[in-house]
């Protein structure tokens, strides 16, 4: 790994938990050096001299490989832009609150973000049950949150101060359906998925999305688990039974993706399969091994990009951390960028409210994940990719408008 030059370090005193990161732009394993004194020195120039955004990301617990890819890839933006003279001038330093595994420590994270007055916008959770819990202190406060939840709940918030980087789940659902019966050829499938929030808001796109391509899909090759499953013998067993001609997968947790493809795979289950972001992303290919091959997947994200700025990006990432990227990565890397360009739109760095007005003004910014435009319902994603898993990697098969 490339070691990279350490920028100074805002760190928060805590306001509802005890622990608080500090932040560079050295990879988080790295940052091992003491940094009291910056510490010191940042909070007393951050209003001249930088402009601080914060991120939520895992820094502990059981998902912190998803951390590990938040923070590599904010390092790698803020790296990027201050290397360019910064944003307006000025030196982009990034606050980083640790939401563990749980959603009640992802809020308190959140909101201590929300409450420090030289944040001017803010990363938010990768789940969107927290993206949404959070979301009546962004509105009151008025803060720009860059959710990276993809719920179509999202929208029905009606925050006017949340916007969302990844698409939403009604798309991915209408293209999962597309893709399973225009691709693979799908007339009667099976649909796993997680009975949570998420799990049951995409099976439903997608059912909803397979409707209009003319396949009503029977109560009976519905097939919902708990989050907390890791026995998918039963269901499958029953799939294998069944006169069903393919397997459609939902899952919030790219770990339970994994087992799924794991165990369709120790059971034979010989059917074309789709499922959604988690089975292609590098947590699930990287813990199911081969047995994610095979899969195709409606992604974010792909660290097998062919698009121009995804490219670059990727290749600046494996170049710093010596692994591919994953799609929390790239949503991470974006909104950052899209905080930057809000601000040169409104030629700001210390005014919120002109700050995410400006977010309206986006119009073909060609991220590195997809091209962003302004919608009324705050999701500024405007494509998805259809990929395949193939020999441990996710394979971009087409941009799907």
């Amino acid at each position: 790994m490339n070691k990279k030059k350490m920028l100074a370090i805002l760190c928060m005193g805590s306001i509802l938990l005890g622990t608080t990161a500090c932040v560079s732009t050295k990879a988080p394993e790295d940052a091992t050096e003491d940094t009291t004194q910056t510490t010191q020195e940042q909070t007393t120039t951050s209003a001249e001299g930088t402009v601080s955004f914060g991120i939520t990301a895992p820094l502990s617990g059981t998902n912190k490989m998803n951390g590990d890819y938040i923070m590599n890839a904010a390092n790698l933006a803020a790296d990027k832009i201050n290397s360019e003279g910064g944003i307006l001038g000025k030196e982009l330093v990034l606050v980083a609150e640790d939401e563990v595994d749980n959603m009640q420590a992802s809020v308190n994270a959140m909101t201590k973000l929300v409450n420090n007055p030289d944040i001017m916008a803010f990363f938010g959770s990768s789940s969107s049950s927290n993206d949404i819990g959070v979301s009546p202190i962004v509105a009151e406060k008025k803060v720009t949150m860059f959710a990276a939840g993809s719920s179509a709940n999202i929208p029905d918030e009606k925050n006017d101060y949340m916007w969302q980087v990844r698409t939403t789940d009604d798309k991915s659902g209408a293209r999962i359906a597309q893709a399973a019966v225009n691709e693979l050829g799908m007339k009667n499938p099976a649909i796993m998925f997680s009975t949570e929030s998420f799990g049951t808001g995409l099976k439903d796109q997608i059912v909803a999305g397979l409707k209009e391509l003319g396949i009503t899909v029977p109560e009976s090759n519905l097939y919902g688990y708990t989050t907390d499953d890791k026995n998918f013998a039963p269901i499958i067993t029953q799939i294998q039974n069944s006169d069903v001609d393919g397997l459609i997968g939902v899952s919030m947790s790219q770990l339970q993706a994994a087992m799924i493809c794991q165990q369709v795979d120790a059971a034979g289950l010989d059917l074309p399969m789709i499922g959604g972001n988690s089975f292609c992303t590098a947590v699930c290919r990287d813990n199911a091994g081969s047995s994610a091959n095979g899969w195709y997947a409606i992604a974010d994200w792909t660290s097998e990009v062919s698009t121009p700025n995804g490219k670059a990006f990727e290749d600046a990432y494996r170049e710093a951390y010596g692994a591919p990227s994953d799609y929390i990565s790239a949503t991470c890397y974006d909104a950052i960028l899209l905080f930057k360009e809000a601000c040169e739109i409104a030629n700001t760095t210390t005014d919120r409210e002109a700050i995410n007005e400006a977010l309206k003004q986006i119009k073909d910014f060609e991220g590195v994940m997809t091209t962003y435009n302004y919608h009324e319902n705050h999701c500024l994603a405007s494509n998805q990719m259809l990929v395949q898993n193939k020999d441990g990697l996710a394979v971009m098969i087409s941009v799907v408008e």
